[in-house]
């Protein structure tokens, strides 16, 4: 019925041979270590990889403008529509 390299059994076998190998504590990081791996792999063979990519310089900006909610005086980011404390419409 299961023909082939990776039968049900043999696949059985090989997670209990990782599982005393590595312990059910270390598996999840070994797991997570493994899927960045691949990914990173696949990411050297994708033809947008040749150039790299430059990170974007963001210059730090002054002081973000705060408005002040005119019912409780809370100062808020510029750009909230309502305060954050009381939730009260701002101007």
């Amino acid at each position: 019925m299961f023909e082939g390299i990776l039968q049900p059994t043999h696949l059985i076998l090989i997670l209990v041979i990782v599982l005393i190998v590595f312990g059910p504590g270390k598996l999840p990081e070994v797991g997570g270590s493994l899927g960045k791996s691949i990914r990173e792999f696949k990411r050297g063979f994708s033809p947008d990889s040749d150039v790299e990519a430059k990170p974007a310089v963001t210059e730090p900006s002054s002081t973000p403008k705060a408005s002040v909610c005119p019912t409780c005086g809370t100062e808020n980011p510029e750009g909230n529509q309502f305060c954050g404390k009381c939730g009260a419409k701002l101007q």
